[in-house]
């Protein structure tokens, strides 16, 4: 898992953040309060860290690259920007007093291989995918590119027979699949019938994308061997020319010549590529074969009905915890019915063990029960994160109530006024 420390000062509506990262982690807060401001830069210092290790170098500044990938302002930056994020292999940082710097600095560990992860940021935009020519989307290569390019790469396996069934009841049994050679996107419903993505529901063409390219990226994207890339070859070969082996030198030679020999009919197998990526990791210290997800939503409940909302919490939770895997989850929310599941997941994760397992079943939440240690949930107030957990790591009972008060409050007054003739 990626323990990271994040410091965020002066980042558009952001004043001051300054946390460890979580294995799940909220952030809760209105429109326009730095909530996927927060979130955007958390995934591109993942992806940098990724970057510097494999690389030993930055090519951009860590302003230019958040600009130009996720679609931040410039206006967003000032004298008083600073960020640093910082894990047990190394550490970045920015000042906005020297913009055109960033600079980072790696921890040298003679054993250490960084475990690599498959970072996904999914926008709240996704629903762009059921837009008919959406493949013509021509910005520079940015989060929502990236995201249509992954979500091309995800369905390619559901075609027509091979359908995804939604994981969550609350959409009665509806199912995607892919028609490949008419280029379309398919929802089965319940009855039998088949729509177009685009002609489903508002929520469906939002909650679709999400499921399908959480469950690819959780859990299909390890079935499939991963071998280097010709772009991760030209970084792999710059890195082993500051090691300055002859020996080295060799052993990258030799895997790319097996490579280029791999299906040509040659008795190089893929075993055998196998074992060259894992001597070249060892020799770098970096393992290109993923490790483990890290996955950041904006908005899941966009368009969802609260009691879907409520399940999709517990799809995800579920499919987090019952991997073997260390995914990471992060969230962007402005509904409380996200923290209401969150906290039905957060309380069965304390109390289980005082529940007779005969009785676990009886709670719909009981397989996304999490340790409410591993959850960290924040609300942004005034460009500052305040936690509001107590100290069980459930969501305090005083921020529920005044969500609730504040909710009924109007109502309350106006009951005063009202006269039941019975």
């Amino acid at each position: 898992m990626n323990d990271a420390h994040i410091i965020i000062k002066n980042v558009g509506p952001i004043k001051n953040v300054d946390i460890n990262l979580n294995q799940i982690n909220v952030f809760m807060g209105p429109q326009s309060s730095g909530k996927s401001t927060i979130a955007k830069i958390i995934s591109y210092c993942s992806w940098l860290e990724k970057h510097v290790l494999l690389q030993n170098r930055i090519e951009k500044t860590l302003k230019k690259h958040l600009i130009e990938f996720h679609n931040l302002d410039e206006n967003c930056f000032s004298k008083d920007t600073y960020i640093k994020y910082e894990t047990f292999h190394c550490k970045i940082e920015y000042s906005g007093k020297t913009p055109e710097t960033t600079t980072a600095s790696l921890r040298s560990e003679s054993n250490f291989v960084f475990r690599n992860r498959k970072i996904e940021y999914i926008p709240a935009e996704r629903n762009l995918v059921a837009i008919p020519g959406f493949q013509q989307y021509n910005k520079e290569q940015d989060n929502v590119l990236n995201f249509m390019n992954d979500w091309m790469e995800a369905k390619q396996e559901l075609i027509n027979s091979n359908k995804f069934l939604l994981p969550i009841n609350t959409l009665s049994g509806v199912s995607y699949y892919y028609d490949k050679e008419a280029n379309l996107d398919y929802i089965l419903l319940e009855d039998g019938n088949s729509i177009t993505l685009r002609h489903a529901s508002s929520g469906l063409m939002s909650v679709t994308p999400l499921l399908i390219l959480f469950d690819y990226i959780i859990q299909r994207i390890y079935l499939k061997e991963v071998f280097f890339t010709p772009f991760q070859r030209i970084q792999i070969k710059d890195k082993i020319a500051t090691i300055n082996s002859v020996q080295d030198q060799k052993l990258y030679e030799s895997m790319f010549e097996a490579i280029d020999k791999l299906g040509s009919g040659s008795n190089v197998s893929s075993e055998d590529i196998k074992k060259y990526q894992d001597a070249l990791c060892k020799l770098i210290g970096f393992d290109t074969q993923y490790n483990f997800s890290e996955i950041i939503i904006e908005e899941p409940e966009l368009n969802l009905f609260p009691e879907t909302q409520q399940k999709l919490v517990y799809y995800l939770l579920k499919s987090i915890c019952s991997s073997i895997r260390p995914h990471q989850l992060v969230l962007t929310t402005h509904s409380p019915y996200i923290l209401f599941s969150m906290n039905n997941c957060m309380m069965g994760g304390l109390v289980k063990e005082k529940i007779p397992e005969n009785k676990h079943d009886e709670f719909e939440s009981y397989h996304s029960w999490i340790n409410p240690k591993k959850v960290s949930i924040y609300e942004i107030h005034d460009g500052e994160l305040k936690p509001i957990q107590d100290e069980d790591g459930i969501i305090e009972d005083n921020y529920l109530n005044q969500a609730y008060k504040e909710n009924s409050a109007e109502y309350l007054s106006l009951l005063n006024y009202y006269d039941d003739e019975e």
